[in-house]
């Protein structure tokens, strides 16, 4: 299994910085209100430790805690000028499935076998952990949905850029 020591800075901050851009892009994708929002910004949290404690060395360096502190600011960089938030949503929404196919494209090279598809399914399972976090649309927590349309579209095209299967 590949790990960080193999990617160049670069590529090692592109195979890092995908799955933020997921979380981030589905978070944004539907709204959930505050206290929603909160359970969408702790969802993938379980994916992150299941990750840890996993097999594949490569999604445990990427979910070490210094690791997604850094992918924090990297995100915080990139989007420090834009102050819009349509534009931000945007951003996130048309990076998590550039990112993710350029992340995918990397492994296919350079990853060991089996990272592609373990990587694909971890940005995938973030995406649903997320939209499945909290209803949209609901009031106090009556009626609404678990999953928003633009979730579901986003998430769409998310398992298409990585080649999985949509999750119900």
């Amino acid at each position: 299994m590949a790990s960080k020591s193999d990617f160049s800075v670069e590529e090692w901050g592109l195979l890092r910085d995908a799955p933020h851009f997921v979380v981030v892009a589905v978070a944004s994708a539907g709204g959930s209100g505050l206290f929603g929002s909160l359970k969408e910004a702790l969802a993938p949290a379980g994916a992150m430790i299941e990750a840890l404690k996993g097999d594949n060395a490569l999604l445990r360096d990427v979910c070490q805690k210094d690791e997604m502190k850094a992918a924090v600011e990297s995100l915080k960089d990139m989007t420090k000028s834009t102050t819009d938030y349509e534009a931000l949503k945007a951003f996130f929404r048309n990076g998590a499935t550039e990112k993710s196919r350029a992340a995918l494209d990397l492994l296919k090279k350079k990853g060991a076998p089996g990272d592609t598809s373990a990587y694909a399914d971890f940005l995938m399972n973030l995406g649903n952990r997320v939209a499945n976090a909290a209803k949209e649309g609901s009031f106090l927590g009556f009626g609404g949905e678990r999953v928003s349309e633009h979730e579901r579209t986003l998430l769409a095209e998310l398992a298409q850029t990585l080649g999985v299967q949509q999750q119900a």
